[in-house]
């Protein structure tokens, strides 16, 4: 039996790309694999049952965390076997914890990045974890990443192996009848164009220019929705923006869910004027839905899978993202009609070559051990 450890910094309540991916991960039906889960940091919301160790330390401080946490995180490693731990991170962090499962003795540990940027603006903050990473890249036997811009970004020009976000692609096709049936849960006129926006309250998500881009798309379709997934530390913020803004009751704050897909049937355009991203599994989602994107031009155009993406600069007006918005979602009723599914099989975005691509490696990884 191979034993894999996949390991979190921190687990927020938000249904975020790192959740979603280990939770796709422990449905992985190898029998020869067992895979379990720890958080170092802070949990909040739903965890992944029996499989589930942690926190180490109730913190969320990235100092705490790195110090006595990974502290905490080899002593735990020294007492219980593991033969790959899969480190989920977007800065240094993950190198310091391959350090420590290297001095516990665990034989492979991959660093696997999720995203493209530290996510603060802060000089003194990016400086020392690029001096991190310069220290403790060599504890990871394996560097994964979810992009090229990811990998570039976290690995400094050293080698990687580009990972897929997979998602089960059947269950996230159009469907007419969760259009309605969302719709209509929702009191939402059967014409009104409806915009999502998935990670509300996550910095690096931009959630208050989105909601100030919808605001402007409603000057010319008042009927319009905005529905906001997730629940982050700038959701207050955000729903404070949404009241001043006169939005109380054309942005719904939807919150986390268990069934998403049924939600990107009712929308016709996704918006994220993201300041960075990986290659976010939401758009992997969305475009097995059909259904189109406008995004920023920070996310990297790996992710434009169908056609379905268009990317925008963040330095265009309210004015102009609205416009391209209302274009984009012009488009719904004819790419609800197509079938995408193919091109995310052919590139590899699916559970199904999820599945096999991480079952062969980690078989590799333990291969005459």
């Amino acid at each position: 039996m191979i034993r894999v450890l996949h390991i979190i910094q921190q687990l927020g309540p938000g249904r975020g790309g790192v959740r979603t991916f280990v939770s796709t991960m422990l449905d992985c039906p190898a029998p020869d694999i067992e895979q379990s889960v720890l958080s170092v940091g802070r949990v909040e919301g739903d965890r992944f049952g029996e499989r589930f160790f942690g926190p180490l330390i109730d913190s969320y401080s990235p100092l705490l965390v790195g110090t006595l946490g990974a502290k905490r995180l080899g002593a735990f490693l020294s007492k219980h076997r593991f033969d790959i731990v899969q480190i989920h991170t977007n800065n240094a962090l993950g190198f310091v914890f391959a350090s420590e499962a290297k001095k516990a003795g665990v034989p492979s540990r991959i660093v696997h990045c999720h995203n493209s940027a530290l996510g603060s603006t802060s000089r003194l903050k990016n400086m020392v974890n690029v001096a991190m990473i310069e220290r403790f890249l060599p504890s990871a036997s394996e560097r994964w990443a979810c992009s090229e811009v990811a990998g570039e970004y976290l690995f400094q020009g050293a080698g990687y192996t580009l990972v897929h976000n997979g998602v089960d692609s059947d269950k996230f096709r159009f469907s007419s009848s969760d259009r309605a049936a969302v719709r209509h849960r929702l009191r939402i006129p059967g014409n009104a164009t409806v915009i999502g926006f998935v990670g509300a309250g996550i910095p690096a998500k931009n959630t208050l220019r989105a909601l100030d881009i919808f605001n402007q798309l409603r000057s010319s379709e008042a009927d319009s929705r905005l529905l906001l997934f997730g629940q982050a530390e700038e959701l207050p913020l955000a729903k404070e923006k949404a009241a001043k803004l006169g939005l109380s009751e054309s942005a719904v704050f939807i919150g986390t869910v268990d069934d998403i897909w049924r939600y990107y049937s009712a929308m016709d355009a996704l918006l994220a004027p993201s300041f960075h991203e990986g290659l976010p599994i939401a758009f992997i989602e969305a475009q097995a839905n059909g259904l189109p994107i406008l995004s920023s031009d920070a996310v990297t155009q790996e992710a434009d899978l169908t056609g379905l993406l268009k990317r925008a600069a963040l330095s265009l007006s309210d004015k102009e993202w609205a416009d391209l918005l209302v274009t984009c979602a012009g488009k719904r009723e004819l790419t609800a009609e197509a079938d995408y599914v193919p091109f995310l099989d052919k590139a590899g975005y699916t559970t199904r070559s999820l599945y096999e691509q991480l079952s062969d490696r980690y078989r590799n990884m333990t291969k005459g051990a």
